[in-house]
């Protein structure tokens, strides 16, 4: 309650002084996520005690000039299910004061960063996830002609506290900005950069059985070079020894490679990607795992997709090691022809391969990885093809198929499953048929013979723009091989949108598995009940 006062203080003193000086700006919202539970033995969903879990955040930002003031309110009464327990109660999550000029940026509080891909350093939220690795303390940038410096000392979020000594460094050079090219008479269409960061952290060994290192490094080098629509990106980190509960105390020092190189040649863009990762783990606590106290983010090679059925069986990247390729091909269709339609459409074509590393143990806490050192265990396959068309300015599709091979064991971390094959078929279809009314369905289906067998899934949606929204969808375990837990998976949700007013209002059966974003997976529990989605903006 004592949290509640402060901000209501706040919010109400804050729009007065705001108005009163010139130039002056606030902004900011509420988010409250509102779930009901009701057990339902049928699909696994617990009895919970408090029958009731609420999660709302509140974040202010009060602008004056150069100077800004940011907070976010959180609270978690109690966390809803899937989340971190550890969550539980309110309180200040992130307070910070930011000057900038021209050239100068000096942060004292909370914030977020990324050096490079993240390899070695990326903080940031994801409220779907449950993850926030904000840190807390000092960061000074410095922005000049072609060269971006930024240093930080800070401690990191678990939770409702700050644990923890984090101090990181990075330094981006763009010569092309120096007009190097113009003194010496050379035009060149060729940009380039050049970045290096360093971070590391410390915290005292106090294990009675091993003699831990309490200060860990890890840097990363990088380069960018762009020619025309073509550009190519590289990064290398290296992260010394870091004894930990998730590499199993290994003394190993870790690696990072991770290469892309994007283009076009109408009508085609392109997206290559290679990366190879070794013991990469980077946490502010040697004894966590999971999503708490992480340091550093593994870009993912698979396709995100967002499709219900398709995320069944969604690949976590592995820190511990994997190696892996990635490519995708986006051909434009043209408009007015039988595969673009009238309003033309686009082809995309995407294929990944993952696999762990070849290691060799050579002690009880070490081994061997020699480059590249492809092992033979598979983690992913995925061929994805997707087509997407404006058939008519009324109606529009998207059809996608995909036919993946997953390992449940090492993604999900459990035992017996092995390799998944999977194929994935979905449609996506739209129609307005009014002025503001559009109907869109989707339909998609899941074969496999392996884990849970086939699914079903069943989407109608009819929406009044700009306001309105009402929602059906049912999923359906039918080709369970246990006949006994063939389950339907029925919802429906109503969307009411007011310019900067949003709420969904929904019941329905939550099956229970993992749900992933850029790589980064959290399992969630079977649920059955009601759900409320409220946010509002200034």
């Amino acid at each position: 309650m004592r949290h509640l006062r402060r901000l209501g203080l706040l919010s109400t003193l804050l729009p007065c002084f705001a108005f009163g000086q010139a130039g002056a700006s606030l902004s900011g919202g509420v988010q409250i996520e509102l779930r009901s539970y009701r057990a339902d033995s049928a699909i696994g969903a617990p009895a919970v005690p408090e029958r009731l879990g609420l999660n709302a955040y509140v974040p202010l930002s009060y602008r004056l000039g150069p100077f800004t003031a940011s907070l976010r309110y959180e609270a978690y009464l109690e966390p809803l299910q899937g989340y971190d327990r550890r969550y539980a109660g309110s309180g200040i999550a992130l307070r910070s004061l930011d000057y900038q000029d021209e050239r100068f940026q000096l942060t004292v509080g909370g914030f977020y960063e990324q050096f490079g891909s993240g390899m070695v350093l990326r903080t940031y939220e994801e409220r779907l996830l449950g993850i926030d690795n904000g840190l807390e303390g000092v960061r000074l940038r410095y922005n000049g002609p072609g060269i971006r410096l930024t240093g930080f000392v800070a401690r990191q979020r678990r939770f409702f506290e700050w644990t923890g000594l984090i101090r990181g460094a990075d330094v981006e050079l763009t010569p092309s900005a120096w007009g190097i090219g113009a003194l010496l008479g050379i035009e060149t269409p060729l940009s380039w950069q050049l970045g290096a960061s360093a971070v590391s952290k410390y915290q005292p060994d106090t294990d009675p059985l091993y003699r831990l290192p309490e200060n860990v490094l890890t840097y990363a080098l990088r380069g960018s070079w762009q020619w025309g629509s073509w550009r190519l990106t590289a990064e290398w980190a290296y992260k010394y020894n870091d004894p930990s509960a998730l590499n199993g105390y290994s003394y190993n020092p870790g690696t990072g490679l991770y290469v892309t190189l994007a283009g076009e040649l109408a009508p085609v863009s392109f997206l290559l990607q290679a990366k190879r990762i070794d013991n990469m783990a980077f946490y502010s606590d040697r004894t966590a795992s999971g999503t708490v106290s992480v340091l550093n983010y593994l870009a993912p090679l698979s396709r995100q997709q967002t499709y219900r059925l398709a995320t069944l069986y969604a690949y976590a990247t592995q820190p511990g090691g994997e190696i892996g390729i990635a490519a995708e091909a986006i051909i434009a269709l043209p408009e007015q022809s039988l595969v673009g339609g009238e309003g033309g459409g686009t082809l995309t074509l995407s294929y990944s391969r993952i696999h762990g590393l070849d290691t060799v143990h050579t002690g009880e806490l070490r081994y061997r990885s020699p480059f590249p050192g492809i092992g033979r265990q598979l983690y992913l396959e995925e061929l994805v093809a997707e087509h997407t068309v404006s058939w008519t300015p009324r109606l529009r599709s998207t059809v996608n198929l995909t036919r993946q091979v997953y390992n449940r064991d090492v993604s999900e971390g459990v035992r017996g499953y092995g390799l998944i094959w999977t194929w994935i078929a979905i449609a996506d279809i739209a129609y307005t048929f009014a002025p503001r009314q559009t109907v869109r369905a989707e339909l998609q289906h899941l074969w496999t013979r392996q884990d849970r067998g086939r699914w079903l899934f069943t989407l109608l949606e009819y929406s009044l723009a700009p306001h309105w929204a009402v929602t059906l969808w049912d999923e359906y375990n039918y080709g369970n091989p246990d006949r006994s837990a063939r389950f339907h998976y029925p919802g429906a949700a109503m969307t009411l949108l007011l310019q900067r007013f949003k709420l969904t209002l929904g019941y329905g059966r939550q099956r229970a598995g993992i749900v992933c974003v850029g790589g980064v997976c959290r399992y969630m529990p079977a649920a059955n009940g009601l759900s409320l989605s409220v946010t509002a903006t200034l």
